[in-house]
């Protein structure tokens, strides 16, 4: 199907990652009418130097894999992407959708790909910043081997955290020390299990990263230690975009019972022909985000003529 200037399309993609660049590439196929707002925003792993465990992208900067993948899809004729953000997303007659993007783009669909969704929320720092995505990181699966054989420093901002952080950390360094903020319990068997592990515990919030051109050397903390780290594994509280909270609202669609959007199995949202993919449905890496997007776009196929 060749691109039409036409502004009713067979499915709206909001977000132009793996998520959202993967459900373009199986509707492609199928010779939908496509439309990809990809925002002019920098995406939420723009400080990556990498996306890694991605088959045949490993490695690969975020923009690198954006543009051979839109190089890939655009070979099929039928997307159109569009460098802007989407504002709102309301719905339309029969059961359609309306969509607004920030520079006045107007268009319905008879379909919508959520793929984009929050937004980390970078702490008061000094520091902080500088080291994002190359010392200090979110997850070690996308960065740890990078930081291989370094002294971590692991911050452990939540029960989950402290019960799985140390024993992951091992695959890739043996030097670790974990920081705890006050509003974490440490039990006396959980603190047994560290010292076990050779896990010194550091009491208190980071206030400051020292570092040197985003090579994290040390940290000090709230009562004024000062900390030698290499590496922090420190993931930031997220919130949602406010596109996301709209789409909440104006659908009134069911949260699930960690605050994502509800879906059934292939990410259909309680809305009809409403899809949710990607980070709108919590953290999933680059892998999984592709994975989640290519069973929406299939279960749209597959159901179209139903």
């Amino acid at each position: 199907m060749t691109i039409t200037s036409n502004n009713n399309y067979d499915v709206a993609i909001v977000g132009a990652g793996p998520a959202g660049l993967q459900a373009a590439l199986v509707l492609s196929r199928t010779r939908k009418h496509i439309i990809v707002f990809d925002s002019p925003e920098p995406p939420r792993n723009h400080a990556s130097h990498g996306v890694h465990n991605l088959l045949g992208l490993d490695g690969l900067l975020p923009d690198e894999i954006r543009e051979r993948s839109w190089s890939q899809i655009s070979v099929y004729e039928s997307a159109r992407r569009i460098r802007e953000a989407v504002i709102a997303v309301q719905p339309a007659d029969g059961g359609d959708f309306a969509l607004t993007g920030s520079a006045g783009t107007a268009v319905t669909a008879r379909h919508v790909v959520l793929a984009v969704g929050y937004r980390d929320v970078y702490p008061e720092v000094p520091g902080f910043r500088e080291c994002w995505g190359s010392t200090i990181i979110p997850c070690p699966f996308c960065d740890g081997y990078e930081n291989r054989d370094r002294v971590w420093g692991l911050v452990a901002n939540s029960e989950l955290a402290l019960e799985h952080m140390p024993l992951i950390v091992k695959h890739w360094t043996t030097a670790a020390k974990l920081f705890l903020p006050a509003h974490v319990t440490l039990t006396a068997a959980r603190r047994e299990v560290l010292e076990q592990q050779g896990i010194g515990v550091y009491k208190g919030e980071i206030v400051a990263v020292h570092h040197t051109h985003g090579m994290v050397e040390a940290v000090t903390l709230t009562s004024g230690e000062q900390v030698d780290v290499q590496t922090l594994w420190w993931r930031p509280p997220e919130a949602p975009l406010p596109l996301t909270q709209q789409v909440i609202d104006t659908f009134h669609l069911e949260l699930d019972s960690s605050g994502f959007i509800k879906t059934d199995a292939f990410y259909q949202t309680g809305t009809p022909r409403l899809w949710a993919v990607g980070d709108i449905k919590g953290w999933a890496g680059a892998l999984g985000a592709a994975q989640a997007a290519g069973l929406a776009a299939t279960a749209i196929v597959r159901d179209w003529y139903a």
